[in-house]
């Protein structure tokens, strides 16, 4: 994925500087639940498999002390051709708006987030994701009456981090997401 920059109405950059890892940017190899190698993901299969809202389970895990890191966010293309046929027809020029994200739950790093939509998809209330800032976008998602999901995709990066995708429709058009949970969620880590 490359980044660009003349693509109209991109809010500003965040001001931070934190960098997420490369494997955050949605390629991989995903599969299904019902695939054997979902069987290794324990103990994250409860996480990686609920269907409802992410930022409301974090929010109470975390016992009201919840963030969301903005890393980086803007335009660009995705080469990868099998990524961006799963968003429909849509040219290689064709631009994707990226936002990368930490969930935080008591000052530590619980998952990675990324999410992509293409340009074409931003009109109406999917616009709104543009100035999201460091409101979740679960929280967002999950308030639009009219969203449907699709099945949720797995991923294993490394020995002790698992990853989740599933798209998000909004009046037919598409958002994706990627969650990637940390072995901090799991760990003891508000007790530390």
């Amino acid at each position: 994925m490359q980044s660009t920059t003349d693509t109209p109405f991109a809010p500003p950059r965040p001001n931070s500087t934190r960098k997420l890892p490369g494997w955050v940017d949605a390629l991989g190899t995903w599969f299904l639940p019902s695939d054997p190698r979902a069987a290794t993901a324990e103990p994250y299969l409860d996480w990686l498999l609920d269907t409802g809202s992410l930022t409301a389970r974090l929010k109470a895990r975390s016992a009201g002390n919840f963030e969301v890191e903005l890393a980086d966010q803007g335009w660009i293309s995705i080469e990868d051709t099998a990524l961006r046929s799963r968003f429909g027809p849509v040219v290689a020029e064709h631009e994707f708006w990226s936002r990368k994200v930490a969930l935080k739950g008591a000052g530590f790093d619980w998952v990675f987030a990324h999410t992509l939509i293409p340009q074409h998809a931003l009109r109406g209330e999917l616009a709104d994701i543009l100035s999201l800032g460091t409101t979740p976008l679960g929280e967002w998602l999950f308030a639009q009456a009219a969203l449907k999901r699709s099945p949720i995709e797995l991923c294993r990066i490394g020995s002790n981090t698992w990853g989740r995708r599933s798209w998000f429709y909004l009046e037919s058009k598409p958002v994706l997401v990627v969650e990637y949970f940390l072995p901090s969620l799991l760990g003891d880590s508000l007790s530390r």
